[in-house]
């Protein structure tokens, strides 16, 4: 199902044939330099991804979304939401060969979109590795503010936040 569009891409649900390209994306060292621990994953780990995200999207209406190109309908990664560190966290990862042609942002305010407006959640954050300056510009374009420093895996952290003011 479709989520929403924006002039270049498609914000929808992820299926099962998504695994293969999934799996090629979280495999890439350089994508997943500023993931988590920074380790890749494996085709499995992929896998259980997807399920889980299709799992939380059947269960709340919402997850990390798979983003596809319109004219190739290529996948081009994720953005979407999902708790971790106790807050809901919005966050993306795409292959690298689309980066640098502005899909990050572009998906980004759509799915951001999304939290405020239809899922009206009242506070969204977005974190990132203080290193990690290509996601700290999306971020900072899309009108998220600065909220603190933190710590995690015993690296420095910037979290920014987004609060609705219409949130039911």
């Amino acid at each position: 199902m479709t989520l929403a569009e924006t002039d270049r891409l498609i914000i929808r649900d992820w299926t099962i044939d998504d695994i293969a390209d999934y799996s090629q994306i979280v495999s890439d060292p350089e994508v997943m330099k500023f993931i988590g621990k920074g380790k890749t994953q494996t085709y499995e780990e992929a896998k259980s991804y997807i399920k889980n995200c299709i799992e939380n999207m059947a269960q709340k209406g919402w997850t990390r979304f798979a983003i596809e190109i319109k004219e190739t309908n290529e996948l081009v990664g994720f953005c979407g939401f999902a708790y971790y560190n106790n807050e809901l966290d919005f966050g993306w990862k795409y292959a690298k060969r689309f980066w640098n042609k502005g899909y990050a942002t572009e998906a980004a305010q759509a799915v951001l979109d999304l939290g405020i407006k239809k899922f009206k959640f009242p506070r969204i954050v977005c974190i990132a590795y203080s290193e990690n300056k290509a996601s700290i510009r999306i971020i900072e374009k899309i009108g998220m503010e600065f909220e603190k420093n933190i710590t995690l895996n015993n690296r420095e952290v910037i979290q920014y936040v987004k609060l609705n003011d219409n949130a039911t």
